[in-house]
């Protein structure tokens, strides 16, 4: 199988969610070929998926030394930066990101979770609700959009979101989580 072939597994992997075995490849991959570009923007998104933050940090700065043009590099640089606590650079990748591609829903979304943690609610929420417009389906955004409601006190609004993740596919901790809150509600506690 060439490098190429061998990337192109990888990319299949990520998407599916098998991160560990992405990275093992990928770690092969870049033993034969240090200077595949394409190999360190994968590790470094896999690094982040991960929550290796450091080496995702490391990765991603690496590759856009050599590339300033790939989004999906500065989002994941950015939500790398976000978890290591660094919102203002957080912020400014990721606004990078959604300059090279306007209508990439995730970097839309992680951009309005980041006015949400600074407490600049109308712009999260303006944000989220884009995000949902251009990927209705993505359990994601709609859990971000549950608390910019919550924070913005807009209960009828949060009450058919939580309804909406109940009919997606989430994860059971995202599942559960709305289900609690939709009682939580019903009875005023929240």
């Amino acid at each position: 199988m060439s490098q190429f072939e061998l990337v192109e597994k990888a990319e299949h992997l990520m998407r599916e969610g098998s991160f560990d075995k992405a990275e093992n490849l990928l770690s092969e991959i870049l033993s034969e070929e240090p200077d595949n570009l394409r190999a360190i923007c994968d590790i470094g998104i896999v690094f982040t998926e991960s929550g290796k933050n450091e080496k995702a940090v490391k990765a991603l700065n690496h590759y856009i030394k050599k590339d300033k043009t790939n989004p999906y590099a500065w989002e994941a640089l950015g939500c790398a930066e976000f978890r290591r606590g660094n919102i203002r650079n957080a912020e400014k990748f990721i606004i990078k990101s959604i300059k090279i591609k306007p209508d990439n829903p995730s970097s839309i979304r992680n951009l309005g979770i980041i006015f949400g943690i600074q407490g600049i609610f109308k712009k999260s929420l303006a944000l989220l609700r884009r995000s949902v417009r251009l990927n209705p389906q993505d359990y994601r955004t709609l859990y971000a959009l549950n608390y910019a409601f919550k924070d913005m006190r807009l209960r009828e609004e949060r009450k058919k979101i939580l309804e909406r993740l109940l009919e997606l596919e989430a994860p059971q901790e995202i599942s559960s989580e709305a289900a609690v809150s939709l009682i939580k509600m019903d009875l005023g506690w929240e």
